[in-house]
């Protein structure tokens, strides 16, 4: 997850990739927004249709949005612990990791029992500060993708001189794999396994996806819509559940390359393009700031349910409610990173400037 001040190259920002990844993490608010609300209103037929809807965006969402960081990342990984940069990508990707989850504790504790904050707040105060120890190595929160950052980061930095083939075919085994290991909804230890593969796919493709989307968009969204609907044929076709698992790795690949020619599409639209990129410089506050907004309002939602009653309102109330999360994030963090509290947000300085000395 990066922003302007975080793992981006700033130098070489392309458009398109930053307008791809705000819609990716868009649709994740969508995501969680939908399933909010599910819990707060009267389920009705547009309640069934919204949740089909981010299904159906499964493919694209985390696929996309981990390949994109991959190829953010991509020259301080494939140089290797030579650029020095990449532990203090690393190290900030862990500490926000950190930070952000104290808030969460901090915000379950205060206000009980939490959809979104599970077992940090389902306690007592010390239950929580427990679930928050095993959480700083096994997330269970909307977190674990910022988590899996430092990690992807660090992995593919040590092994930076291993064949690119045999490190993405150990990643797409893993990838999998993840779908037969333990746990519940709430161990997202599996999700860190499965999209590792994506980001590594960015990381070592990034010029080839640079160049596909750029220049040749037209074959490239071709190739991707033929890969994708004939795998996503070939799953549903058969009986075996198991052959949609084997197969998500093409089929969520060939996703994001769809992901990615859209956002070089609406980047073409007056006015929209520049938004969805300047958006997309700024997914980290959307990323960490969505879910204590959404606890808030499903908590208490009396100021603000009686506008569903009207029907437009409730069918469009998971995008009205994206947009608003979106501009309170963006508009907090605009705010914060001019205090001292911008620590919830960046390395603390002097602790970047000693990792940055250290890799010299």
């Amino acid at each position: 997850m990066s922003t302007e001040i975080l793992h981006g190259d700033v130098r070489a920002r392309v458009q398109w990739i930053d307008a791809a990844r705000a819609l990716c993490v868009l649709a994740v608010v969508v995501m969680h927004t939908t399933i909010s609300l599910l819990v707060v209103v009267e389920h009705t037929q547009v309640d069934v249709v919204w949740r089909q809807v981010v299904d159906a965006m499964t493919p694209f969402r985390m696929p996309a949005l981990s390949l994109l960081s991959g190829m953010l990342l991509a020259r301080r990984i494939r140089a290797g612990w030579s650029d020095r940069s990449v532990r203090a990508s690393a190290a900030l990707s862990y500490w926000i990791y950190v930070v952000w989850l104290l808030v969460f504790l901090l915000i379950a504790v205060g206000v009980g029992w939490s959809m979104w904050l599970g077992p940090l707040g389902a306690g007592t105060p010390y239950q929580g500060a427990r679930a928050f120890v095993d959480q700083l190595i096994l997330p269970t929160s909307v977190l674990w993708y910022v988590m899996a950052l430092a990690i992807w980061t660090v992995v593919l930095a040590a092994v930076h001189k291993v064949s690119p083939a045999a490190v993405l075919i150990v990643l797409g085994t893993i990838s999998v794999m993840s779908f037969y290991l333990p746990g519940d909804g709430g161990d997202q230890y599996r999700n860190v396994l499965r999209y590792f593969v994506f980001f590594a796919v960015g990381v070592y493709a990034a010029s080839r996806f640079r160049g596909e989307v750029s220049h040749r968009p037209v074959r490239a969204a071709g190739i991707a819509v033929a890969v994708f609907t004939g795998v996503a044929f070939i799953a549903k076709f058969g009986v075996d559940g198991n052959v949609g698992n084997i197969l998500t790795v093409p089929r969520d690949i060939s996703g994001a390359v769809i992901v990615m020619v859209l956002a070089l599409a609406l980047t073409k639209v007056p006015g929209l393009g520049r938004a969805l990129a300047w958006t997309g410089r700024r997914t980290l506050p959307i990323y960490v700031m969505h879910v204590p907004l959404l606890e808030l309002l499903t908590m208490f939602p009396t100021w603000w349910l009686g506008a569903l009653d009207n029907g437009i309102v409730h069918a469009l109330a998971p995008v009205a409610i994206t947009l608003a999360i979106t501009a309170a994030s963006v508009g907090t963090h605009a705010l914060v990173v001019r205090t001292p509290a911008r620590v919830v947000f960046m390395l603390p300085e002097a602790w970047r400037r000693r990792i940055l000395r250290e890799g010299r």
